[in-house]
């Protein structure tokens, strides 16, 4: 936070440490509805919809802001993104961009760029709508709105005793199913002594997104672990709607959400990309098999140190 405020007249700092913040609270929120915190995760809720808000502020002076759509071939979409943020970047700055899944054009992805610029863009078969112009010092201006927000959030901070790994993700879930009014069944395979808290994060998140975005109505999910010489194996299954094979290689990609709206545990396109990265950071990898209408499996694979 503090960097934060001395990166006010800095645009670019200031977004990237927006960002950093935004994914560290979104992950505590996680961890504290896990835990039954409700007053922590609410709190953390708020700052998190600040920070969100804030990502679009520090711009540069007389900047106008556009919100850029356009719907792109998931075969390709990697690179026709790519030509279209240099494209635009020539000319102004991309702010933040939200992927999400066509639910009425099958094979198509999404993007909505937020932009700034004192140009308005014109590109071929993307759609552009100005949102607004924004003043002068916008960011600094919306600092105490920023501070109100955290030292909310932090009042609610307190030192609590953890319980174990396995007992975490298993809260999650269960309140993942309570919220979402799904009745799921849990059941766990495997010695969860094994695991420690550097894989918490990551477990808790493939556990809550099994019954967020694979169960429907009612399912299973089970959680088994295995060890295998000097690894760890960690494998969170269910039998829910499964996952098109399609996208089966874009879930890990930053801002990535099939989600249709923002909830408390989905769509900020957050979630995924954190797992990945987290394992990875710890020499492990994560594999994800899928059959559509039969339920997806997420495996963590990690050296028995870091498990």
């Amino acid at each position: 936070m503090e960097q934060l405020r001395q990166a006010a007249g800095n645009g670019p700092q200031a977004r990237k440490l927006l960002d950093t913040l935004f994914r560290s609270v979104h992950s505590l929120k996680a961890s504290a509805s896990a835990n039954g915190l409700t007053s922590l995760a609410a709190a953390a809720h708020e700052f998190e919809n600040v920070l969100h808000t804030l990502r679009k502020q520090p711009l540069a002076e007389g900047a106008r802001l556009f919100l850029v759509q356009t719907d792109l071939d998931v075969s390709d979409f990697d690179r026709q993104f790519q030509t279209l943020k240099e494209t635009l970047s020539k000319t102004g700055e991309v702010i933040s961009t939200e992927p999400s899944v066509n639910k009425e054009q099958p094979g198509k992805v999404n993007f909505r760029i937020l932009y700034a610029s004192n140009q308005t863009p014109n590109i071929p078969a993307v759609t552009v709508e100005e949102t607004s112009t924004v003043p002068t010092n916008t960011f600094e201006q919306q600092l105490p709105m920023l501070d109100r927000a955290f030292h909310k959030f932090a009042a609610e901070l307190t030192t609590i005793s953890v319980d174990d790994v396995l007992a975490q993700a298993l809260r999650a879930g269960e309140a993942a199913a309570k919220a979402t009014g799904k009745h799921v069944d849990f059941e766990v395979r495997g010695d969860g002594a094994l695991l420690n808290q550097q894989i918490a994060g990551p477990l808790l998140h493939l556990v809550r997104n099994a019954v967020d975005h694979g169960i429907e109505t009612c399912g299973r999910v089970i959680i088994e672990i295995t060890q295998r010489d000097d690894q760890i194996s960690i494998t969170v299954n269910d039998n829910g709607r499964g996952i098109d094979p399609s996208l089966i290689k874009r879930i890990f990609e930053p801002g990535f959400s099939t989600a249709r709206e923002v909830s408390e545990f989905s769509g900020r396109g957050v979630g995924l990309d954190v797992v990945k990265s987290t394992v990875e950071n710890l020499g492990g990898r994560v594999n994800v098999h899928s059959t559509p209408g039969q339920g997806a499996s997420f495996e963590l694979t990690l050296p028995i140190r870091s498990a």
